[in-house]
């Protein structure tokens, strides 16, 4: 028998240093989810790391109920230098799947945008897989829309290392 999702059992709430395990657990599993294991090549130290390099401000919203984590919201903060506004990233969205359709989504974007606001933040950015129609819908239904003019590019690995050397 399914168990009825309680709200009063959800807490939405910034990381704390603590959480950084937790955090990397989570993207772990939204890659494992996406089926896209083989592209997940991060390590607990490497990701601990990038929270402690001070040129970055990376910014993560847990969801958790009944005190265990279930989903996060990993977002930086971006500048727009035609429109002169800060904006905020998001990298990561992540909810376990059992508790989808609960709006938790939602509320973690929320408080992104309000964080972000309190900072500056005048819009929000993110990049979805072209495959992922269900989150291109639930992007949708937020409001937000497909940039249809802007392809991204990327360089990593040799690629990248030759464009440096």
């Amino acid at each position: 028998m399914k168990k009825k999702f309680i709200e009063d059992s959800l807490v939405i709430r910034s990381f704390r240093q603590s959480d950084i395990p937790t955090i990397f657990s989570l993207i772990e599993r939204l890659a494992i989810d996406q089926g896209k294991t083989h592209e997940f090549t991060n390590d607990p130290d490497n990701f601990r790391n990038i929270f402690n390099n001070s040129s970055l401000s990376i910014n993560v919203i847990m969801a958790e109920y009944n005190k265990t984590a279930i989903g996060i919201c990993l977002y930086f903060f971006s500048y727009s230098t035609w429109r002169g506004e800060t904006g905020i990233y998001i990298q990561d969205l992540f909810v376990e799947s059992r508790y989808r359709k609960n709006k938790i989504g939602k509320k973690l974007i929320d408080r992104a945008i309000i964080e972000g606001s309190n900072k500056g933040a005048t819009y929000l950015r993110l990049a979805v897989n072209s495959q992922n129609k269900t989150a291109q819908s639930f992007y949708a239904s937020l409001g937000l829309a497909a940039v249809t003019n802007d392809i991204i590019y990327a360089a990593s690995g040799p690629a990248f290392k030759q464009l440096r050397d």
